[in-house]
């Protein structure tokens, strides 16, 4: 079975101030033979990616599967924000859809947010969420 890893694994993975057992976590993760990625995950960690790193981002991000994002996702990223919303629940429309992505392709979503925790009580999605060390 295969997991997403989310974009704020990635980010941790490459942040500069980020704590060595933060990155050892993370680095973890991404380094999992059942580690997958999404297209909305690519498009997070590239676009805020400095310009140095980003080959070998690119080059590292080459080395895992990408789920594809059928047309029709888009329908069900929306119909999880309208719960979402109906219940107070903040979630922006990229990690609605990474969500359905998720759910879509019956993958864990691998990640630091707790928000996803709580659209998985309302959902199929499953989440497996880590805590970051001290």
């Amino acid at each position: 079975m295969g997991q997403i890893i989310d974009s704020c694994l990635w980010v941790d993975f490459l942040g500069i101030r980020t704590s060595q057992p933060v990155r050892d976590l993370a680095a973890h993760h991404l380094n999992q033979v059942s580690a997958m990625l999404c297209e909305p995950v690519l498009f997070e960690v590239l676009r805020g990616c400095e310009v140095k790193m980003r080959a070998g981002v690119r080059q590292r991000m080459a080395t895992m599967p990408v789920l594809p994002t059928p047309a029709g996702l888009w329908r069900e990223g929306l119909k999880l924000g309208e719960i979402c919303y109906d219940r107070r629940l903040v979630i922006n429309s990229v990690d609605l859809l990474i969500a359905a992505i998720c759910i879509h392709h019956n993958v864990a979503l691998t990640t630091f947010d707790k928000h996803f925790v709580k659209l998985a009580e309302l959902s199929r999605l499953r989440v497996n969420l880590l805590v970051r060390p001290l």
